[in-house]
């Protein structure tokens, strides 16, 4: 079986993008196989080479402005990945996306994949995601999953 990492990014206090967050607190739930380890890190998904290094597979759950409607729900390639978006620049992401470049020297870097959803309001301080987000939790723990069931 291979190694399986999921990052949960996002800060549970800041509406929509603790989207990466809700979708972990359903997942650590749930009786995952043994090849998958859960790592919810806020904003801080670049501090852990580590950890990264050496996996199989990662899969980064997450906010993605990508100028689609609120709720779209994205699987993403790391190539597909938008760093700036309407003139804003997403820090964390692209300070993942330099590890990921880092840690591809060592030749011991994890196929990447991103899931998440367009968030609506990353703006407002609190816990609970918008509706349109929130209803999209189900959909995106499926395609989880499905990526999970790939690799078993």
């Amino acid at each position: 079986m291979r190694s399986i990492l999921i990052l949960f990014c996002g800060h549970p206090f800041a509406r929509d993008d603790g989207f990466g967050y809700h979708v972990y607190n359903v997942l650590k739930e749930m009786n995952l196989p043994e090849n998958v380890e859960l790592l919810e890190c806020g904003y801080s998904a670049s501090e852990y080479p580590h950890i990264i290094e050496g996996k199989d597979k990662m899969i980064v759950v997450d906010v993605f402005r990508a100028g689609d409607k609120p709720g779209t729900v994205l699987r993403l390639k790391p190539e597909e990945l938008q760093f700036t978006v309407d003139g804003v620049t997403d820090v964390p992401k692209l300070h993942l996306m330099e590890l990921l470049d880092e840690v591809a020297i060592s030749g011991k870097c994890p196929e990447t994949v991103f899931i998440g959803v367009v968030p609506k309001d990353i703006n407002t301080a609190s816990e609970e995601p918008t509706p349109e987000i929130k209803e999209k939790i189900p959909q995106v723990v499926d395609m989880i999953l499905e990526e999970i069931k790939k690799d078993t």
